[in-house]
């Protein structure tokens, strides 16, 4: 397949993550750009036009733009899916899915945003309190959810793919612990076991949000001493 699907993203987001390991899936050809946020290069007057609301990841699929990563999740399994197994055309499926979608958008991406995005741009020297504890207590509703092997179904959905990307960097930010969370870490296992480019999108992508979270607590707080 020629590649036609443009992905405009960032290494470390997870949304963008998602769409990569979706994509893996199905065996889509994407050309990858990656967009410098600290460079504001998403506020450009091209980038607005793909994107009126700025954010990544988005996609232009022959030239036609779709934004926000769980819309692009579906639109892909929808037109590009040899099957339906990761968006089953079952609506109380569909709908079970979607519940994890906007948990991931509305809980879990917000939490993990709140806590780095003062820290990556605006040169805070901590992490307050508070965004931990909001970070556990997201962990607690998951904790209490996972009922089975996987979010909905049998199987694996993008309620998994999506849920999982926002974890695993939430996790390098405040470690889920075994002891705490037993079925949250049990199941992060299985999707390491089963998820496509698990590694490569998740485990070593957690390893450098630590130590870029690290470096930039270290660098804001000389400046903030000078």
């Amino acid at each position: 397949m020629s590649s036609k699907i443009v992905l405009y993203t960032t290494r470390r987001t997870p949304g963008g993550r998602a769409v990569q390991i979706t994509s893996h899936i199905l065996g889509l050809n994407v050309d990858l750009k990656y967009v410098d946020l600290s460079k504001k290069e998403q506020m450009s007057e091209d980038y607005l036009k793909m994107n009126p609301f700025h954010t990544v990841p988005t996609i232009t699929d022959a030239g036609v733009p779709v934004y926000d990563s769980h819309a692009i999740l579906v639109y892909l399994v929808s037109k590009y899916g040899k099957d339906d197994s990761l968006y089953p055309k079952d609506l109380v499926t569909q709908a079970r899915i979607n519940a994890w979608l906007h948990f991931d958008s509305s809980i879990l991406f917000p939490r993990l945003r709140g806590a780095l995005e003062p820290v990556f741009y605006f040169g805070a020297t901590e992490i307050p309190q508070a965004r931990f504890e909001a970070i556990e207590k997201a962990y607690e509703l998951l904790e209490g959810a996972l009922k089975s092997n996987f979010l909905v179904g049998d199987s694996m959905t993008l309620a998994d793919i999506s849920v999982t990307t926002s974890l695993a960097s939430l996790n390098g930010v405040f470690p889920m612990s075994e002891g705490k969370f037993p079925k949250l870490c049990t199941f992060m296992k299985r999707m390491e076991q089963t998820m496509p480019c698990y590694k490569e999108y998740n485990a070593d992508v957690l390893e450098e949000t630590k130590v870029f979270l690290k470096q930039k607590l270290d660098e804001n707080n000389k400046k903030s001493k000078q």
